[in-house]
């Protein structure tokens, strides 16, 4: 199976003896990466009877990008113990898979600082804004928690993708802010536990003082060398009065429950708590944890009901806690009640057990009762999208037990339900939704409450059960059948053959469409250090007056293109981060900031420049290509880009452009083709005299980790470029399809001398060679010998004309005569 991307649903049928019972249940336990680090199973199925080919069967999934090789799994239940997959003779082989074991990491961090607090600033929040990174299978919850160094009160805050600032759930920003208010204490505030959790539920997570056998992926995994980073410090003004002075911990105030007898076997068995407290030398620490209620029952069941905070005055902090109680929950005995978690701005606790709370003369024991026949839901027996029977626990449940059910779009089904117990019933025939609904259950005397049933996605029609066709992949391009041209053909048998159906074959060191042209060897360039340009500066030393030309490479803009090819977003490059790798290689980082009216995000862009100073060979998407000596290779990565649409693509617009300071009057020109080397590119040369900066364009790239096709185009009418006799200059843009992490695309540029001097673009003064001058002052000659023969024969002609004219009108008269 391929589980590239998605969830793959399958069944495994089996048996066993014929006296083996069939009312059994069987459980599938999967043991992907994560069972062998030392976590328990990632996910359990049950298995059914399936009366029709009499054989048990169990549905079951494998999650999306876990890792390739056999399946691990084992079946258990009483009567056989535990049988693992590996011993069976039946086999499930994940075959293809974008494999991801990783949890979400923090690729970047900034600390947000506050000033020093005092009586005149009194409030202030600092944290750290973090970039979190999961490239496959996207960010999808977390928490992290601060304490205090001394103090040790606790901050803790839960992030979900649903909370992004800038980015999407590959690389998304999350802003990770804490509040503290004066008066309080100098120290320092660090993350002493992380947890982040991806869509297939990968885990990372950091604890300060964490030692175990086994250890998860570390989400500062890339800051592992910085001991600070995980550390702000936050000062507080000394003065008199402040906290430092205050060494009495919290009193309670106030400790009031919504009821003093519940009934644990109703429908509302909730609770709910107000509570105070007072600190009234430095006052309460309000920002920090909240207290937390126990409630406890006699055989030592405790609850814990969170407290939240409501209001507060300088010195007193008032909250407010609610709670369901499990059913049947304290019964007979009751529940004792105690609360601890206060904190002064100090650093000092208190609490209070169930004495002190008698003591305190507060309420500190709820009774219970048991109403019976009242019916109940209590849970339910996981459902997958696909719908079918679910089953429902609880009590009360009888013979005319009816299911409703409020879907997700508000429609209602009732359905009769299948009496199993009073404690369980079958509500069969539940249609199929991958949305959460709405249940209760009704009965002849009561109505029970309603539960949240959240189905279990399989995936069954996510994607099909086999890898498709190769002949459903669309072709990688090729170039089309090309002629050979030049006189001589191809420049020549030294320079290069004619392939029929391709056109010219280059000899080394010839190269281009005509193998006129010739690499110029030139020392490396020297590197632009704050964006991604190169100039390559070629002197040409043989005239009596050196002449230098100059070609620049550059990247000027992304545009997010449409279906119709108009422009629905554009933006230019700027705040580059360039480092060096070695002597010929240079990378450039660059985060783009995209807002737009229906999606916005971080864009990255990764920009690789090498220079390759001797021939090389080398591969790309699958394709090998020579490198030619003094060429410039561009690798360019561009990931996260936040599109309007599925069907809108990108735009990478590359500019070239040649200029010389020659003083002569001179001709430029430029092109743009296909090549005729066999490496399916297309080119660009843009030349001034004999000299041309080549950039050749691969027609293929590297999508979401597939080789798919990509197309070039020239933009010089929508981008007004240089078109001067000494200077030149193009613009080039990449054709991107839509992709949803990463696309890598491989241009390479290099500069040629030319046999032939450019002749399209000239200015009217521009000196003409020998054959064009001797032809253009043939063609004078020959058209001033006509213009004077016309003359001639004119006059010729004229007084002709008049002598025959004169004749006539003597012999005219002399017949008037007769």
């Amino acid at each position: 199976i391929d589980i590239t991307n998605f969830r793959h649903y399958n069944v495994i049928y089996f048996n066993f003896s014929k006296d083996f019972p069939r009312d059994v249940s069987i459980t599938m336990a999967v043991m992907d990466a994560t069972y062998f680090k030392g976590f328990t199973p990632s996910r359990y199925f049950h298995s059914t009877w399936n009366q029709s080919i009499s054989l048990f069967q169990i549905e079951f999934y494998v999650e999306a990008n876990t890792q390739v090789g056999e399946f691990m799994f084992s079946l258990t239940c009483l009567n056989i113990g535990t049988i693992y997959g590996s011993s069976l003779n039946s086999k499930l082989i994940i075959k293809k898979s974008k494999m991801d074991l990783q949890g979400p990491v923090f690729k970047e961090i900034k600390k947000i600082n506050i000033q020093m607090l005092d009586k005149n600033n009194k409030l202030g929040e600092f944290g750290w804004s973090m970039v979190i990174e999961d490239p496959v299978n996207g960010f999808n919850l977390g928490y992290v928690i601060v304490r205090g160094e001394f103090d040790q009160s606790i901050y803790n805050i839960s992030v979900s993708s649903d909370n992004i600032k800038t980015g999407n759930i590959y690389l998304g920003e999350y802003d990770f802010k804490f509040k503290v208010s004066y008066p309080c204490i100098t120290q320092k505030y660090i993350i002493t536990e992380v947890y982040l959790l991806d869509k297939i539920n990968r885990v990372s997570f950091f604890e300060l003082s964490s030692i175990t056998q086994f250890s998860e992926i570390n989400p500062f995994l890339y800051f592992l060398n910085d001991t600070d980073i995980n550390k702000i410090q936050v000062i507080c003004s000394n003065e008199i009065n402040s906290a430092s002075s205050d060494l009495d911990p919290p009193i309670l105030k106030n400790f009031i429950p919504s009821a003093k007898i519940v009934d644990v076997g109703s429908n509302n068995r909730n609770i709910s708590f107000l509570l105070s407290s007072e600190d009234p030398q430095s006052g309460i620490k309000i920002y920090a944890q909240n207290p937390i209620i126990y409630l406890t029952s006699t055989n030592n069941r405790v609850l814990e009901c969170l407290a939240e905070f409501w209001s507060s005055t300088d010195f007193e902090a008032y909250y407010t806690c609610s709670v369901e109680l499990p059913f049947g929950f304290g019964y007979p005995d009751g529940i004792i009640l105690s609360v601890y978690g206060f904190i002064n701005n100090n650093g000092y606790y208190s609490g209070f057990t169930y004495d002190d709370l008698l003591g305190a003369q507060k309420i500190a024991f709820i009774e219970t009762t048991f109403g019976i026949n009242k019916a109940i839901i209590k849970d339910y027996y996981e459902i997958s999208e696909r719908g079918g029977d679910l089953i429902l626990f609880g009590g009360g449940f009888d013979e005319s037990s009816k299911s409703i059910i409020t879907f997700f779009d508000n429609t209602t089904e009732q359905i009769d339900c299948q009496f199993i117990t009073s404690s369980a019933i079958r509500a069969p025939n539940v249609k199929a939704t991958d949305k959460p609904y709405r249940v209760y259950v009704k009965t002849l005397l009561y109505e029970s409450n309603s539960i949240i049933v959240t189905p279990v996605i399989y995936g069954f029609n996510q994607r099909p059960s086999v890898t498709p066709p190769p002949d459903s992949v669309p072709p990688l391009p090729t170039n089309k059948p090309q002629i050979c041209i030049g006189s001589p053909q191809c420049g020549g048998p030294t320079h290069g053959r004619c392939i029929d159906n391709q056109g010219c074959v280059c000899f080394k060191p010839w190269v281009g469409k005509d193998c006129l042209s010739q690499v110029v060897i030139v020392d490396p360039p020297k590197i632009n250090e704050t964006n991604p340009s190169t100039e390559i500066i070629v002197p040409d030393d043989k005239n009596a007056v050196p002449i230098t030309y100059r070609s620049l490479i550059s990247l000027v803009a992304l545009r997010e293109i449409d279906i119709f090819g108009k422009e629905v977003y554009h933006k230019t490059f700027d705040s580059w981060i360039a480092r060096q790798l070695d002597n010929s290689t240079f990378v450039y980082n660059l985060s783009l900031d995209i807002k737009k009216e229906k999606s916005s995000g971080v864009a990255r862009i990764k920009v690789t420049l090498r220079w390759f100073i001797n021939e090389s060979n080398i591969s790309f998407a699958d394709q090998d290509l020579v490198m030619s000596p003094s060429s410039m290779k561009y690798t360019i990565e561009i990931s996260n880009y936040p599109f309007d649409n599925q069907i809108n693509s990108l735009q990478l617009i590359f500019s070239a452009s040649i200029q010389s300071n020659t003083s002569k009057e001179i001709c430029s020109s430029r092109e743009f083709g296909e090549t005729t080397a066999g490496d399916n590119s297309e080119y660009i040369k843009v030349q001034v005299e004999n000299h041309s900066l080549y950039g050749r364009f691969i027609r293929r790239g590297i999508v979401d980790s597939n080789i798919i096709s990509i197309s070039n185009i020239l933009l010089d009418k929508d981008m007004n470029p240089i078109t001067e006799t000494k200077s030149l200059q193009s613009y080039v843009g990449i054709q991107i399809p839509n992709f949803k992490s990463i696309a890598i695309i491989d241009p390479d540029f290099s500069v040629l001398i030319d046999s032939k001097s450019a002749s399209s673009i000239c200015s009217s003064s521009s000196k003409l060679n020998r054959s064009k001058l001797a032809g253009i002052i043939i063609g004078t000659i020959a058209f001033i010998l006509v213009v004077v023969v016309s003359i001639i024969y004119f006059f010729i002609k004229r007084k002709s004309t008049r002598e025959f004219e004169l004749k006539l009108k003597s012999r005219m008269k002399k017949l008037e005569k007769l």
